[in-house]
């Protein structure tokens, strides 16, 4: 946590701004908003979207679209390791992991975002913001 707080304050509020506001405005998740400007670290990227008025206090699991689990499943049952499907997906490998278990169990029914909220789309992977009452939760 301290080495996060210090990799932090190495980033102007400029260079802050243009990440929370690159996140805020476009489809990208965190991950590929660390990815496109090269910097800071996801973990990084979601603490300052939890201190923007626009954001705050909004921060909850992800919810990520039916058609990215659908599309890491075709990728690992057509061969490709799930570490290898989560990178190009933008997900962490333990979802891909899930996901896959789950459809080997229930096939693409037991893909179904639980969340009530999923069907609303948004990002593709990563925290994506929500806000009034269903803003409790738990991104990974």
């Amino acid at each position: 946590m301290e080495t996060e707080r210090k990799v932090s304050r190495m980033f102007s509020l400029e260079e802050r701004s243009r990440a929370v506001e690159l996140y805020l405005t476009t489809p990208m998740t965190t991950a590929q908003v660390v990815e496109c400007l090269g910097y800071p670290t996801r973990q990084c990227l979601e603490r300052w979207l939890a201190m923007d008025p626009r954001y705050a206090g909004r921060m909850a699991k992800p919810i990520i679209p039916l058609e990215t689990r659908r599309k890491a499943i075709e990728l690992v049952l057509g061969g490709m390791q799930q570490k290898q499907a989560a990178k190009q997906l933008g997900v962490s490998v333990g979802a891909v992991h899930n996901w896959v278990r789950a459809y080997r169990r229930g096939g693409m029914a037991a893909l179904q975002p639980r969340n009530q909220n999923a069907a609303q789309g948004g990002k593709s992977a990563s925290v994506r913001p929500r806000g009034g009452a269903d803003a409790g939760g738990g991104r990974r």
